[in-house]
């Protein structure tokens, strides 16, 4: 079967939109203290507005488009997220107080629910299994340099400009890219990849859940990206915050340290686990899982070591190789959910595991860190955020042990998806 001579356009496009979506979304992190003292919010309050906030929205509108993307056109899924979530951004720029800066954050986190399942489900459909890891890894690296420029762009705007300005500036890109987007942007078919036949029936968000949930293999997926989110995004999160409070950087430095390390080592190690997991997965599928395994595992030290680094440059060369290693899971992870997940559930097999990964990761870390930093600020003082970023990390280790266990079930489960797929395109075949 020939390969889609668009595939290629189609995976640039989507990394842009990458970049955009987690510009928007991290730019939060870097200007928390400004924002914090216009307002005289707790620190509370900002893990709120930066964790259970978006997670929340994010978790909700998530399955009502993954569903919508799964049954229609995903390129005017994602043009219309992309558009709304930019305009929410640039709005927040105006907020005149906490609600209603809260209430924009509610809007992006709507909007951006719409975008990874949807660019996941395009480029699972456009690339095989044997190139699937490496793919979602180049998207995920352009996600990762999104994150970093958020917080790179975010630190220099705040400290010459205020906190409002880089609002306006990063959000307005994203409403142009959207009409591109909707414009330009192809629509593969469905299942040509793997040469299958799709039903063109997109089932209900209760089925697929039923579905997927019965799939070990999936389940542990799940479970990997839940855990390492504890760790990852609570770090990535409260990182610039550290630096500021532990190490007295401004809010340039932090953005140019942390940001930069941050976006060279989500980059590098996506790229890095993608094409290891590729390359030795062609031999033994169980590979995928245990690259999984192997980053977070090697990644918790690191993490233990940033936390607890006696100065600033140790901090940031710890924090790089956390990151390089605690994001190994990603490509191997979400190219074995999209080879499990039939056609039409693509989106909301991503859907799911953005799910337990929002209400962990960007829900639950966030207000947990900020939590114990309030309890133990009156003895710890501005030390406090040492040892509420420590004790998130544990996730590195519980993610490394279920990735182990899904080595284990991830043959049988892929022998069981390939003899269901056949059956069912030659069925669809002869009708």
């Amino acid at each position: 079967m020939e390969p889609d001579p668009r595939r290629h356009f189609v995976l640039a496009t989507l990394c842009v939109v990458a970049v955009v979506n987690m510009v928007d979304r991290q730019i939060i992190t870097i200007v928390l203290e400004p924002i914090k003292a216009e307002f005289g919010a707790s620190d509370t309050a900002m893990g709120l507005l930066t964790g259970m906030i978006f997670a929340a929205f994010y978790a909700t509108a998530a399955f009502p488009i993954a569903r919508w993307a799964d049954g229609g056109s995903r390129k005017v899924v994602l043009a219309a997220c992309l558009g709304f979530w930019s305009l929410m951004t640039t709005l927040g720029g105006i907020a005149q107080s906490f609600i209603q800066l809260a209430i924009t954050r509610v809007g992006v986190a709507i909007g951006e629910a719409g975008a990874g399942p949807t660019s996941q489900s395009m480029l699972s459909d456009l690339f095989p299994l044997s190139s699937r890891a490496t793919v979602l890894a180049t998207l995920s690296a352009f996600s990762s340099f999104g994150i970093g420029l958020g917080v790179l762009l975010g630190g220099w705007l705040s400290d010459t400009f205020t906190w409002r300005t880089a609002f306006f500036i990063v959000g307005a890109p994203g409403l142009l890219l959207a009409a591109f987007v909707y414009r330009f942007l192809p629509e593969p078919r469905r299942g040509a990849a793997d040469g299958l036949v799709d039903d063109e029936h997109a089932p209900r968000i209760r089925q697929a859940f039923a579905f997927l949930r019965k799939i070990p293999t999936y389940r542990h997926v799940v479970a990997i990206a839940a855990f390492v989110a504890l760790c990852g995004y609570g770090q990535l999160m409260w990182g610039p915050t550290f630096f500021r409070r532990v190490h007295d950087m401004t809010g340039t430095e932090a953005g140019a340290g942390f940001g930069l390390a941050t976006m060279a080592a989500f980059m590098l190690g996506s790229l890095t686990a993608g094409f290891i997991s590729d390359w030795a997965g062609k031999k033994d599928i169980r590979w995928y899982m245990r690259i999984a395994a192997i980053g977070p595992a090697l990644g918790f030290p690191f993490g233990l070591l940033f936390v607890f680094a006696p100065s600033a440059t140790v901090a940031l060369i710890a924090s790089f190789l956390f990151q390089f290693f605690v994001v190994f899971h990603n490509p191997p992870c979400y190219a074995i959910a999209q080879t499990l997940a039939p056609l039409r559930m693509r989106a909301m097999a991503v859907v799911i595991i953005g799910l337990f990964q929002s209400l962990i990761g960007i829900g639950l870390a966030p207000i947990l860190i900020g939590a114990v930093n309030d309890f133990l600020e009156p003895q710890f003082g501005l030390e406090a955020i040492r040892y509420s970023l420590g004790v998130v990390m544990i996730g590195a280790v519980m993610a490394a042990c279920v990735a182990l266990r899904a080595s284990f079930t991830i043959g049988s489960d892929h022998a069981q998806r390939q003899r269901s797929a056949t059956q069912e395109s030659q069925t669809r075949g002869q009708v």
